[in-house]
């Protein structure tokens, strides 16, 4: 083989390997994986695998978010899918609870809510949990779930007279 001929199998061999090494960070990158590595470290509550999958202005907020897993002691999660909102990447995590725990007061309270989050790409390939974006979508899903299971729990129903409607 000539000097030309190895340098031009050397190159495509180079080629190749890049394009499989980017190939394989894109697919574990993909709004798929990283929506379920989320609903996993969700599950298990594991903050410092959530804060690896944020974008870098949520890291803060990390703690509080994971903060609110505290209410529901025995919950469940699991990814629904993921959808196309109003032009954005959205994971839908749905978390199952039968409990909800204020303190050191349970109460019985079955439900399930499917939370929203947003997705964005970092740096061309890396797709990221932007809870800023998420928050509001989340609030407005966790009030709906909340008041789902108000009204399923006949003890609890006379307490929606006090809650706003809408």
């Amino acid at each position: 083989m000539t000097r030309s001929g190895r340098v031009g199998t050397v190159f495509a061999v180079l080629v190749l390997v890049i394009l499989a090494v980017v190939g394989t960070i894109a697919f574990i990158n993909s709004p798929q994986q990283v929506a379920q590595k989320w609903a996993n470290a969700l599950a298990q509550r594991d903050e410092a695998a959530l804060k690896k999958l944020v974008v870098a202005k949520d890291q803060e907020r990390v703690s509080g978010f994971i903060g609110f897993t505290k209410f529901l002691p025995d919950m469940s999660v699991q990814l629904a899918g993921i959808e196309d909102q109003q032009g954005q990447k959205v994971a839908k995590v749905t978390i199952n609870f039968s409990q909800v725990a204020l303190g050191n007061f349970n109460m019985k309270l079955s439900g399930s809510a499917q939370l929203p989050f947003v997705l964005v790409r970092e740096r061309f390939i890396f797709w990221r949990v932007d809870l800023e974006k998420s928050e509001p979508l989340i609030r407005e899903e966790a009030r709906k779930a909340v008041l789902e299971a108000i009204k399923k729990n006949p003890a609890l129903q006379s307490l929606m007279q006090f809650l706003p409607q809408r």
